[in-house]
């Protein structure tokens, strides 16, 4: 039986949060370390953390700032992000939480972006890496997106114009076959950051991921469900040297709740469940 526990280790910003899936047979695979997207939290891996725990330790952390780890005095980089999780699963390893040596990695959209640096970085650390869309943009875009961000995430202010902005971001993001309870789940976790919704946004279009995917030699496999990354996914996935890319038409944000059971079997297939 898979239990689903909850923990805090120290960090260079305070305490870090991560969720952990664990069977109670013992474990024969590398553990695997999730990574979410922004505006979001661990909480997203629920859907498939207890499926893919059957035979390995499942961690499902939250970045600096989202969820319920603690706040950087300003926005952290993909780097930042990366050495923090990083020092987690080190921490973990040493309190037997998880075995020692390699672990696999799995992101969606900024957590994929944190997965490949972990990756490129960490070579003998990480052994493979799965992720879900793609913010590859070449310099000039990550540009202008960068200027743009507060017309599209504005500062909280008594007119509630950033809630309604908001909420009809969320209304065109997440597939239609999620319930409203769950979008209002997503943009009530949302607005609870404040002024920092952005920030992990900030790190995406400050990262060379172009540059980066070409330093990465280990196993991908690119899931790439048809949401807003799924054109620039498309395009760039095979800057991965071994990148595999699994298309996933039909699908949108929910995906890990939508298609769970093939999910599931993609990533076990590719990890070697």
């Amino acid at each position: 039986m898979v239990q689903i526990s909850k923990g805090y280790v120290p960090s260079r910003y305070g305490q870090l949060h991560y969720r952990i899936a664990r069977d109670e047979a013992a474990a024969t695979a590398p553990p695997l370390l999730c990574l979410h997207q922004t505006p979001s939290s661990g909480k997203e891996w629920l859907p498939i953390m207890p499926a893919l725990a059957r035979n390995r330790v499942v961690i499902a952390a939250d970045n600096p700032g989202y969820g319920m780890s603690d706040a950087p005095p300003e926005p952290a980089t993909i780097e930042d992000f990366a050495a923090v999780t990083a020092d987690l699963m080190s921490q973990l390893a040493e309190q037997g939480a998880v075995p020692a040596g390699p672990f696999d990695v799995i992101g969606y959209h900024t957590g994929s972006v944190v997965a490949t640096e972990l990756a490129r970085s960490l070579p003998d650390r990480v052994r493979r890496a799965v992720m879900f869309g793609l913010a590859a943009y070449p310099a000039d875009l990550r540009a202008e997106k960068l200027r743009t961000l507060r017309d599209k995430f504005p500062v909280p202010d008594r007119s509630l114009r950033h809630v309604e902005r908001h909420w009809s971001l969320v209304q065109s993001l997440i597939d239609e076959r999620m319930s409203a309870e769950a979008m209002h789940i997503a943009m009530a976790e949302s607005l609870a950051l404040g002024s920092r919704l952005p920030w992990g946004y900030i790190a995406v279009y400050g990262y060379d991921f172009l540059g980066a995917m070409p330093q990465v030699q280990q196993p991908v496999l690119i899931m790439n469900p048809e949401d807003d990354l799924h054109d620039v996914t498309t395009r760039t996935a095979d800057g991965f040297p071994n990148g595999r890319r699994f298309d996933m038409p039909g699908v949108a944000h929910g995906v890990l709740t939508i298609e769970h059971d093939k999910v599931v079997a993609c990533i076990e297939d590719f990890l070697g469940a």
